[in-house]
């Protein structure tokens, strides 16, 4: 690969996210980096969870760059990433992906793809670290996860690389001009949520219940609670679709 930014790679590692996270840290550069595994053993998702990886059955990548921009929440960065990583499937495989706010993809069957977007401080600067990941392989997840998760089936080594390429490089782009909003038509186009009734969750409690109205141009959920007359835009948080 010839980018601007410096790759490390693994066979497996606990969570590609920690590993990016302490090399922050501890690095004087502010090259860009983008850390890929084939294996995880401790991956992390939102709040806290844990990501179930899959052995040699997955696509799990950080990227990391720094910035000295004020970044009060990764909505956006999410919201970019999220159209990223549909794109680069969608190359590879030739099906359309769906996502669902505010950092998954979906395949006609489940969740195919997850993003967990952390921020920390590093002196004066911000690291942002995206980190993704993609199931690959068959459809045999455990029990708990049937009609969950889903797979974009089997990528050879040249696919695979090719949608780590192509993440990586529309991430490097997103880091070198954070105020372009041209990803949030391709969200749009995928977007699952438009006009369902969900159940809006903060750290795992339902706290209001509406419609979902769509997205704001920087990633927000355009959300009416039910008996409102007026819609509130949501930057965090979860939804569930209700049935």
């Amino acid at each position: 690969m010839q980018q601007n930014f410096k790759v490390i790679e693994y066979d497996c590692i606990g969570s590609t996210n920690a590993e990016a996270k302490e090399y922050a840290y501890n690095t004087n550069s502010r090259q860009p980096v983008l850390f890929v595994a084939r294996e995880q053993s401790a991956g992390r998702g939102r709040l806290g969870r844990s990501f179930y990886s899959r052995l040699s059955g997955g696509i799990y990548m950080s990227f990391l760059y720094f910035t000295s921009s004020s970044l009060s929440d990764a909505v956006s960065v999410t919201t970019a990433a999220a159209v990223f990583v549909a794109e680069a499937i969608e190359r590879a495989t030739g099906r359309k992906m769906n996502i669902k706010w505010v950092n998954d993809v979906y395949n006609d069957h489940g969740k195919v793809a997850g993003i967990l977007t952390e921020t920390v401080k590093v002196g004066d600067e911000t690291a942002v670290i995206v980190g993704i990941g993609i199931n690959t392989g068959k459809d045999d997840f455990p029990e708990e996860l049937l009609g969950i998760a889903s797979s974009i089936g089997e990528i050879d080594e040249e696919g695979r690389r090719n949608i780590v390429r192509a993440i990586s490089g529309a991430l490097l782009g997103h880091a070198e001009d954070p105020l372009d909003r041209g990803y949030i038509t391709g969200y749009r186009e995928r977007f699952m949520l438009e006009g369902m009734e969900v159940d809006l969750l903060r750290a795992g409690e339902i706290i209001a219940r509406g419609k979902v109205k769509g997205v704001t141009d920087d990633g927000g959920l355009i959300f009416l609670p039910f008996g409102e007359s007026e819609p509130e835009i949501i930057h965090s948080g979860e939804v569930s679709i209700r049935i």
